[in-house]
């Protein structure tokens, strides 16, 4: 379903914002930002902008319309209502992540629960699309710069 430049551009602000809470707290709690694993995948990958375009563009589309597409759509028609959804589509997408701690992977799951509330509140995963590549755009990014200043 087609969506709104409004929406669209609040999807935009809105990611950032969530990103610099969640960057900020990872901060504040004295953790490192892109954890090792971001870090040893990116330092290994043959073709950099392969890498990036399975990450900002690929896998974005393949796990929304996974899970905020089909399994979201199926599980909004029981009796779980919208929190049902929300959660076990966002524990499912979150357990895709095992590669992280449970500190990012708590932070996935929360990020989960918004793309979900994005979903319901736009009937449309274009916005989820967007916001899920330019999470991971930014993660990338941050990757990056890590790795260049190593």
């Amino acid at each position: 379903r087609r969506t709104s430049a409004k929406v669209i551009v609040a999807s935009i602000v809105g990611t950032l914002l969530f990103i610099a809470a969640t960057d900020g707290l990872t901060w504040m709690l004295d953790r490192d930002v892109v954890p090792e694993f971001m870090i040893e995948v990116y330092s290994s990958a043959r073709i950099v902008p392969l890498f990036w375009l399975a990450l900002v563009v690929a896998a974005p589309l393949l796990e929304e319309i996974v899970f905020r597409g089909f399994l979201h759509q199926g599980l909004i028609h029981t009796r779980l209502g919208l929190p049902g959804p929300a959660i076990i589509t966002s524990f499912l997408w979150a357990s895709l992540h095992l590669q992280y701690d449970l500190y990012f992977i708590t932070i996935i799951f929360v990020g989960g629960t918004l793309l979900s509330a994005v979903r319901h509140a736009t009937g449309s995963i274009l916005p989820c699309i967007l916001i899920h590549g330019l999470m991971n755009f930014v993660a990338t990014l941050e990757v990056a710069w890590v790795v260049a200043s190593e």
